[in-house]
C-alpha cells in the first residue's frame, strides 16, 4: 500500500529574523516530539488506548510496549521528524519522502498501518502544532 508523504505546512510569525527562524523551527519539532511521546496528539488529546484483545496478545508482549500509547516503540520515528524547509512566514515540517520513519508515521496518522482502509480508533495524528503554541514559541525570538 503506497503511502502519502507526511508534512505539514506551519505558519510563523514573519517577524521571525532569518537567523532565529531554523532555531524557532527545531523549537516545534522538539515540543511535537514531546508532546507525543506524553501521549497527545496534534489537538492535545490523549492517543487512542490499545485494546484490551491487543494488551493481551502476544504480540504485544514481544513489542514490549506499555499500555500508554505514545508512538515510541524504538524512538526511530520521532527521530526521524525534522524540519524539510523553512521561509520568513512558515515552516515545513515532516519525514523524509519514502523513508520507513514516513511509512510508520502515515500509518499512525491515517489509522491505517498498511491496510487499504483506516482501521476505526486506530488514529493517531501526532503531527501539527497549534497556532497559539507557535506564537507562544516565538515569543523567545522577539526583540
Amino acid at each position: 500500500m503506497p503511502t502519502k508523504w507526511q508534512k505539514i505546512r506551519i505558519d510563523i510569525p514573519n517577524w521571525i529574523r532569518p537567523e532565529d527562524r531554523m532555531k524557532l523551527a527545531d523549537d516545534i519539532v522538539e515540543y511535537i516530539r514531546q508532546r507525543t511521546e506524553s501521549g497527545f496528539d496534534k489537538n492535545n488529546r490523549p492517543f487512542p488506548k490499545y485494546s484490551k484483545e491487543y494488551i493481551k496478545s502476544l504480540d504485544f508482549r514481544i513489542a514490549g510496549k506499555g499500555r500508554n500509547v505514545n508512538l515510541t516503540l524504538s524512538g526511530d520515528m520521532l527521530a526521524a521528524l525534522d524540519v524539510i524547509s523553512q521561509q520568513s512566514d512558515f515552516i515545513l515540517v515532516g519525514f523524509e519522502n519514502g523513508s520507513e520513519e514516513n511509512a510508520r508515521a502515515d500509518g499512525n496518522i491515517t489509522g491505517a498501518y498498511g491496510q487499504p482502509f483506516p482501521i476505526r480508533g486506530k488514529k493517531r495524528d501526532f503531527l501539527g502544532i497549534n497556532k497559539k503554541k507557535v506564537w507562544e514559541l516565538a515569543e523567545q525570538y522577539r526583540e
